[in-house]
């Protein structure tokens, strides 16, 4: 009888285990007819039994209960206990049949609930929140890619820069400079605020050799905005450097004398240099820089008399020194606004203004002649220019010119 006993007690053993086998199909089952209510209770039933809690299947079954969970509720809490199921199934078997046949796919949808989150942080300007969603995201395609299972989950260069983002935007500053300097590595060409505040972050740590490579590369890359051509003057103004700057200007106008785009630039860039950030004096040798600027203006228009942008420069550079003129004047004593020296300010505030009046006019026909197709920078160029327009003949009281520009800066709006 005892033998018989035993026997029987074996028997249920085998019962008992099968039946908690049959929890994880049921379960499988379950996932694939959509029925996730099922789907949870039979796993976790399965993950209580102590015959099959250890069991790679159980964990692997689990990882697709809560990935379909995941899926339908758009919960990244879900999708990331999904994960660290999927991941207890490698560690119990490392290379299972299943997983080397559809857990990439897997794996891609528990990384974009995951990031979907983090953008959705993004947009609400909940930082920190974006930020932990994004690196969670990016734990899962490491842990995947990591993992020799014939697949991969590519490197998404957008979610690189928006991590960098959320976490210059959260105060992590280090970690910024992690995903920002990645991004920049991709390539990433979907916004140049990467290279702004990538440098803007060197510049804080006192890096300054990454702070002018990242200036240098947003130019290179989006050489239009004149957002980095502002930030290179400010680098080379704090910084002390402005005669290596100028002296590798020089050597390029130099070996392209001709080249109408190299002259005007270096124009710009030694204008701007002469007239660095409201926050930082004039150099000692502004008057030289202006110089330099002026007669590089003069040669870009000789080269190319209809360039709306070298005509507005060469007219903004007299009416800025005339409206430096202008506010010397205005802040002289009363007593003193009929001396001679007043008289002269006046005299240069006139002439300068005639003199600039020309250059503005020209650039305000060229820009007309093509409005329609401005780009953003032009367009903002093109309304500096009209508002000085407007300031000139106001001050020589020619009402109906005022009147017209008035239109044409109303227009652009």
């Amino acid at each position: 009888m005892k033998k018989l006993l035993v026997s029987f007690i074996f028997c249920g053993l085998g019962v008992a285990a099968m039946a908690q086998k049959a929890k994880v199909s049921s379960a499988d089952d379950a996932v694939k007819s959509n029925d996730l209510v099922k789907a949870k209770a039979d796993i976790q039933a399965a993950l209580e039994n102590e015959k099959t809690k250890n069991d790679a299947k159980t964990w692997y079954v689990k990882g697709k209960v809560y990935e379909a969970l995941a899926t339908k509720d758009k919960n990244s809490a879900e999708a990331l206990e999904a994960f660290e199921a999927y991941k207890k199934a490698l560690e119990i078997s490392p290379k299972m049949p299943e997983a080397l046949l559809e857990l990439n796919q897997r794996m891609f949808n528990l990384y974009a609930t995951v990031g979907n989150a983090g953008y959705g942080n993004l947009n609400e300007q909940k930082w920190d929140s974006a930020y932990t969603h994004f690196s969670e995201a990016f734990s899962i395609a490491q842990f995947y890619n990591g993992r020799n299972l014939g697949g991969s989950i590519p490197t998404d260069t957008s979610m690189t820069f928006y991590a960098g983002y959320a976490a210059s935007q959260a105060g992590k500053k280090d970690e910024a400079i992690t995903y920002l300097k990645k991004a920049a590595e991709l390539q990433f060409k979907g916004e140049p605020a990467l290279f702004v505040i990538l440098a803007q972050a060197y510049e804080e740590k006192g890096d300054n050799a990454n702070w002018l490579k990242a200036i240098e590369d947003g130019k290179l890359m989006f050489p239009k905005d004149k957002r980095f051509n502002d930030m290179e003057m400010i680098y080379y103004s704090k910084t002390g450097k402005t005669a290596e700057l100028i002296s590798m200007l020089e050597k390029k106008v130099a070996e392209n004398p001709n080249d109408f785009q190299t002259v005007l630039d270096y124009g710009i860039r030694v204008d701007n240099l002469a007239n660095p950030h409201d926050t930082i004096a004039k150099p000692a040798d502004y008057d030289a820089l202006m110089t330099k600027a002026e007669n590089a203006y003069k040669k870009a228009i000789e080269l190319k008399s209809d360039d709306a942008t070298a005509n507005f420069q060469l007219g903004a550079l007299y009416f800025n020194r005339a409206v430096g003129y202008n506010k010397e004047l205005n802040n002289m004593d009363s007593k003193l606004q009929n001396s001679p020296k007043a008289k002269d300010l006046q005299t240069k505030v006139e002439g300068l203004m005639n003199t600039a009046l020309p250059y503005f006019e020209k650039a305000d026909e060229n820009f007309t002649a093509k409005v329609a197709s401005l780009e953003p920078g032009d367009k903002q160029t093109y309304e500096s220019c009209l508002y000085a327009l407007q300031k000139i003949y106001a001050i020589k009281n020619q009402t109906d010119k005022v009147e017209a520009v008035k239109k044409k800066l109303e227009g652009l709006k």
